[in-house]
């Protein structure tokens, strides 16, 4: 689908406007935050104030989508609802971590609104910004790592629980988001290797296997759920964690509480619980393995030992899905020149995680940056 014209965007922001006039939510004003061919996301200004939990409001993100075929967004109401019931396990920490409040869903123009975390940026911008060491003072890296792990254990457990079971079997007919999550990750990692050959010879056939029992997995039922799976985030990185702008503190000050925001919930579907601890794992590791950035090891670390024990087969499934993400590093690679060997380096670390994962190489990995997933004990914390 192409990209509208610039007279196209007027006219979605007046539809956008004048279908908001007649409800609570109607904006003096809209501000376009990011687009995507038929999809958009705003910040509106409103006309009058909400009250919230929170106190008043006086901007809501809205999202909009000019595809007549989509239809995640029926499904993100379904999960964003029952996320409201959603209460992580509580480890006595000071950090309290919030999904967005889903306010209006109108399906026959497909707009959503949503709570506005006004003061806040996306977490991987502070992590890696010049300034991190004031905004984010050690250790609060890892202290937000712990609990955004313990955060996504409850979660995946909630999901699981037969209480969900209704969710899980409607979250599964998402099948749009399932096959672009495949595109993206377990599709696309050898169609890259391929502009490297040489990363291929004698391990072609193998990586083929493991694409080809992966992509058979994504047909797999919710009724076949075992205790890997269930529903995942879909894009659980740090650029969907807001935290706020103002400098972290650890402890907060007298009667406050630190908080994150885990955002963007469109890609959310039935999977393998390593669809989200490795992207989260992956993401903060790829920026050691391409750019020598080592700001956010701590954090990776501390998901890992918040998650907690992971049976076997999981920590190779993530360690697989580790792998899969730095080789997709190669289409999200920024602009500016990357010397190659650099590059090389890196990719082949990927393949290497791909295929000691599937060979379950423990040895392997316990010598890797990828030990801490092999070494947490019962309590989720790792052993010295």
């Amino acid at each position: 689908m192409t990209a509208l014209e610039p007279t196209e965007e007027d006219l979605i922001f007046k539809r956008v406007l004048q279908r908001l006039s007649k409800t609570p939510y109607a904006c003096s004003s809209l501000s376009q935050l990011s687009t995507r061919p038929a999809n958009f996301v705003f910040r509106g200004v409103l006309a009058q104030p909400i009250h919230t939990q929170d106190g008043a409001a006086g901007t809501i993100i809205i999202k909009h989508s000019t595809d007549p075929h989509a239809s995640y967004q029926a499904f993100e109401e379904s999960l964003l609802n029952a996320l409201a019931r959603f209460t992580a396990l509580d480890i006595a920490t000071s950090i309290v971590i919030t999904t967005p409040r889903l306010c209006l869903f109108d399906r026959e123009t497909d707009i959503q609104v949503l709570e506005d975390f006004t003061g806040t940026d996306g977490f991987k911008w502070v992590l890696y910004s010049a300034n991190a060491d004031k905004l984010l003072p050690q250790p609060s890296p890892a202290l937000i790592g712990r609990q955004l792990g313990s955060w996504l254990r409850s979660f995946h457990e909630w999901t699981s629980a037969p209480e969900q079971a209704a969710l899980r079997a409607q979250m599964w007919q998402n099948d749009p988001m399932r096959k672009v999550k495949y595109g993206y990750t377990y599709g696309s990692f050898l169609p890259v290797l391929e502009n490297y050959p040489e990363l291929l010879d004698g391990y072609r056939e193998t990586l083929e296997t493991i694409r080809d029992a992966i992509a058979k997995e994504f047909e797999k039922s919710s009724t076949e759920s075992g205790d890997s799976w269930g529903l995942v985030h879909g894009d659980f990185w740090t650029g969907n964690i807001l935290i706020p702008t103002t400098p972290w503190r650890e402890p907060p000050v007298a009667d406050e509480t630190n908080k994150l925001f885990i955002i963007d919930w469109e890609f959310a579907q039935f999977g393998h619980r390593s669809y989200d601890l490795g992207q989260i794992v992956g993401d903060l590791y790829e920026r050691k393995v391409f750019n020598d950035n080592a700001a956010g090891i701590s954090t990776m670390e501390g998901v890992i030992n918040g998650y907690g024990k992971l049976s076997d087969e999981m920590a190779f499934r993530t360690a697989i899905y580790v792998g899969v993400h730095l080789i997709g590093w190669y289409k999200r690679r920024p602009q500016k020149v990357i010397p190659p060997e650099i590059i090389v380096a890196g990719l082949t670390i990927g393949r290497d995680f791909i295929i000691k994962g599937w060979e379950k190489d423990r040895k392997f990995f316990e010598g890797s940056g990828l030990a801490s997933l092999f070494v947490v004990n019962d309590r989720g914390v790792t052993k010295s």
